[in-house]
């Protein structure tokens, strides 16, 4: 029987679905996920925060229900997407990005800041 997940917790610069549960691939280089309450690239190619438990997907086992399809298509290809927006100056830095108004570097500082002040 399979269960449902939550979806990942809420942040105005999150750029994935907020109503579906977004998976984190670990590069082999990184060795390490990202920190729970982090803005981190999902495995969708948008941006997502981390959970403060993860997910243990197991082989073989049945995946939970509320799990972005997008993501699901990553973990079994084995890949990570390519975001597919239209690449635009990020209006904070200027640098290029396909993740709307800032890029994901100025998203996930401008989310750290948020959080931290909301402490």
């Amino acid at each position: 029987m399979t269960t449902r997940v939550a979806p990942n917790p809420p942040s105005p610069y999150a750029t994935a679905d907020p109503s579906v549960r977004h998976l984190f691939p670990v590069p082999a280089f990184l060795k390490a996920p990202p920190l729970p309450g982090t803005l981190a690239p999902t495995g969708c190619a948008e941006l997502a925060v981390v959970p403060p438990a993860p997910i243990e997907l197991m082989p073989g086992q049945p995946l939970p229900d509320g799990l972005c399809a997008g993501c699901i298509a990553s973990l079994e290809a084995d890949t990570i997407q390519a975001n597919t927006g239209p690449v635009t100056a990020c209006d904070r830095c200027g640098m290029t990005t396909s993740h709307g108004r800032w890029c994901a570097l100025c998203r996930a500082e401008l989310h750290r800041i948020t959080e931290r002040e909301a402490r």
